[in-house]
């Protein structure tokens, strides 16, 4: 049974290796928990290419488990506080990360919790949010990463969001390899 876990990580890790985003591309990336979508956020700043991280997981937490540097991490919280975001204020939102795409000449956003956004806007507003992300994300040289738990969408509302972006399908990673994983950040903390 252990061969069989090294082996799917080493499955994983190759095919991770094998992701590579494209300039000027919006992505969701199917995931239960935005594990690989990090990843690739990560290994986008690694390079020098300025990041930004909207996200509804606490910022202290992010940092600790992936390797974000002096990232900019936008929280999306209901409680006030420097880089706390109100999640109801999606237009703001949307702003600043057009600002942001418009600021440098290429540079790669996460939008972690979009989910999230639905229940504070409705569906419909969010996919307007994202389909503004993605019009500013066609006309520059930068990526943007959205993660999202397929069980939290109904079929319409996925096929609307993934109509117009790419789709990546996180590798299926067993529940017992996910836990295992997570042990491993815990220890780290």
């Amino acid at each position: 049974m252990e061969d069989k876990d090294i082996g799917s990580e080493e499955k994983n890790s190759s095919q991770m290796e094998l992701i590579r985003p494209e300039a000027g591309m919006c992505y969701v990336v199917r995931e239960r928990k935005p594990f690989l979508s990090y990843r690739l956020f990560e290994n986008a700043i690694s390079e020098s290419i300025p990041g930004l991280c909207v996200t509804r997981q606490y910022p202290e937490k992010v940092k600790e488990a992936f390797d974000l540097g002096d990232t900019r991490i936008l929280w999306l919280s209901h409680t006030p506080g420097k880089d706390h975001h109100n999640p109801t204020s999606i237009g703001t939102l949307a702003t600043m990360i057009s600002s942001f795409i418009e600021r440098y000449e290429r540079c790669v956003v996460i939008v972690d919790g979009l989910e999230y956004l639905v229940i504070n806007n409705g569906f419909q507003q969010v996919l307007r949010f994202a389909e503004h992300i993605n019009e500013q994300v066609m006309q520059s040289k930068s990526v943007v990463l959205i993660p999202i738990s397929p069980d939290a969408f109904s079929e319409k509302e996925l096929a609307l969001l993934e109509r117009n972006v790419e789709v990546i399908e996180a590798p299926a990673m067993s529940v017992g390899l996910e836990k295992d994983m997570m042990k491993l950040i815990d220890q780290y903390r």
